[in-house]
């Protein structure tokens, strides 16, 4: 399952590190828009999606 990132990702991953977390995958394009992976402070994978 993806949330909804918004508009722009790049934003969210900006502060996942500060805020504890760690990001897996920085955003990429696939047929879908944008994704990206990061852990949480608590160590939950979290994926994100935002349309092209």
């Amino acid at each position: 399952m993806y949330l909804n990132g918004g508009d722009d990702l790049s934003e969210i991953l900006l502060g996942v590190e500060s805020a504890a977390g760690e990001v897996l995958m920085l955003k990429r394009i696939k047929e879908i828009g944008y994704i990206a992976y990061f852990l949480d402070s608590e160590g939950s994978r979290v994926a994100l999606r935002s349309m092209l």
